[in-house]
């Protein structure tokens, strides 16, 4: 399964990013996690078919509605996810 590790930067940090992504994932199967980060972004790897990890890719552009999405940069990464869900690393 293709992973992606999005770096998403902006005002992201305590408006409810996390959760919104957990949720997303959720709805759509995807596999991977989310955290903060110390310099104030948001990773966040998404495990899933091309299809869906665009999806998440578009909607972490986004963000949910207290968020200000300034950049999404997107990687390659090797990543086999523990848990066939989605989490919320602190």
């Amino acid at each position: 399964m293709p992973c992606k590790r999005l770096r998403v930067t902006g005002v992201v940090q305590g408006v409810g990013y996390r959760a919104w992504a957990k949720r997303l994932a959720g709805m759509l199967s995807v596999e991977g996690y989310v955290r903060n980060m110390p310099d104030g972004s948001v990773e966040m790897v998404v495990c899933a078919d091309e299809k869906i990890i665009n999806v998440m890719i578009n909607a972490a552009k986004k963000g949910p509605a207290a968020s200000v999405v300034k950049n999404v940069e997107v990687f390659d990464i090797d990543f086999e996810p523990k848990e066939k869900e989605f989490e919320i690393w602190r």
